[in-house]
């Protein structure tokens, strides 16, 4: 299981700052190209530290999670909002969104292709017909270049030490998460494994068309150009004209 208790709340204190980068790019890029957008879907919503910013500028936001914990800070951090305990490969909300967004390379945790796929075409059978839909992934090259490290770190009654290892032949980086919280009574442990697909960005870009989209895209880190190696790729995406040629 990943994202459990003791996990969802460390990541909920170090990791939120991903939700206001995001944020700084994405928003005035929605004001400019769908300046009327009234709702927001964030798909992976982790503890809502995107869906926050969504909701302080008016939008109606809703967050979708697979971990009840992540839900749990989710529902503190941003009190009205609608989340939903699910999985991207099931989405099924009854309605469309303006904004759909699934960001913090949550999709490569996706590590079939045919289930990427299957979340592209729920994300664009919930996009309204002028929508935008925004999401970044590691790629392979990224965690060719990343994954092979230990890493330890110390602070605030916290051991948190991240191994991380990738496994070319199959594209997946196993990231293993043992953790120490300092309590009363001593010290709780606990160990989380996420794994993840590396995806080169010809056959992210294969399943996108191939759900309906077409897409421009930059650095996932730096926000500007496509370098050689992007050890991570944003993607903003519209759904195809109609008429246009679907690939088959």
């Amino acid at each position: 299981m990943t994202y459990g208790k003791d996990f969802a709340a460390i990541y909920d204190r170090r990791w939120a700052f991903w939700g206001p980068k995001m944020w700084a790019f994405l928003h005035p890029l929605v004001r400019r190209r769908l300046p009327h957008a009234r709702s927001w879907l964030d798909l992976c919503c982790g503890t809502g530290s995107l869906l926050r910013l969504a909701k302080r500028r008016g939008y109606t936001v809703t967050g979708v999670d697979k971990s009840r914990h992540q839900i749990r800070h989710a529902r503190k951090n941003v009190p009205g909002a609608r989340f939903v305990r699910g999985d991207v490969r099931r989405l099924s909300l009854g309605g469309k969104f303006d904004v759909i967004t699934c960001m913090f390379d949550s999709l490569n945790y996706l590590t079939v292709k045919r289930d990427l796929l299957t979340a592209f075409r729920g994300a664009h059978r919930h996009l309204a017909p002028r929508g935008i839909f925004a999401f970044d992934m590691n790629t392979f090259e990224g965690l060719e270049d990343r994954w092979n490290n230990t890493t330890a770190t110390q602070d605030r009654g916290l051991t948190l030490i991240v191994e991380n290892t990738f496994d070319a032949k199959r594209a997946l980086g196993h990231c293993l998460i043992t953790g120490f919280i300092r309590t009363k009574a001593g010290y709780r442990r606990f160990q989380e494994e996420h794994i993840e697909r590396g995806y080169r960005a010809e056959d992210i870009e294969r399943l996108l068309s191939k759900a309906g989209f077409v897409f421009k895209k930059c650095d996932g880190n730096s926000l500007g150009r496509v370098r050689k190696r992007s050890g991570r790729l944003l993607y903003v995406c519209r759904k195809r004209a109609e008429g246009r040629r679907r690939d088959s």
